[in-house]
């Protein structure tokens, strides 16, 4: 089945094609939700590497600035001091990733669509319909 959003309801309702017209409509809408992730991803993407910057400037701000003689004590003290960086880094990091898979979850749906669209068409023609 696939999840498609009413018109007019905005709500999400499960979708059940029944005619090659409505396959070829579902391709239409996964097609237009996929072109309408980039932007997103882009911008998911942006954030994490803004984050991952953000991190790194942290942990060698504070690895530089500790006063500790033995390096690995250097470590440890910037690494404390940067962990928030470090929590907001992973939270970007699942952010894309969820989108990441969400949009190889549509592509899989759009190619699963495409090839009912395509078996529909043959059997059409095999049996005498397009003709």
């Amino acid at each position: 089945m696939t999840e498609m959003i009413h018109n007019t309801a905005g709500e999400v309702i499960e979708y059940r094609p029944v005619s090659p017209v409505e396959v070829e409509y579902i391709i239409r809408v996964l097609g237009d939700r996929l072109e309408a992730a980039v932007p997103v991803l882009d911008e998911l993407q942006r954030k994490r590497y803004d984050a991952e910057e953000e991190y790194s400037r942290q942990f060698e701000s504070a690895k530089f600035e500790s006063k500790r003689e033995l390096y690995n004590d250097r470590l440890a003290e910037a690494r404390l001091a940067a962990l928030p960086h470090m929590r907001a880094l992973n939270q970007a990091k699942a952010e894309l990733h969820h989108a990441e898979r969400l949009q190889d979850a549509l592509k899989a749906k759009l190619m699963g669509y495409q090839n009912i669209n395509k078996v529909n068409g043959h059997a059409m023609q095999v049996g005498g319909v397009g003709r």
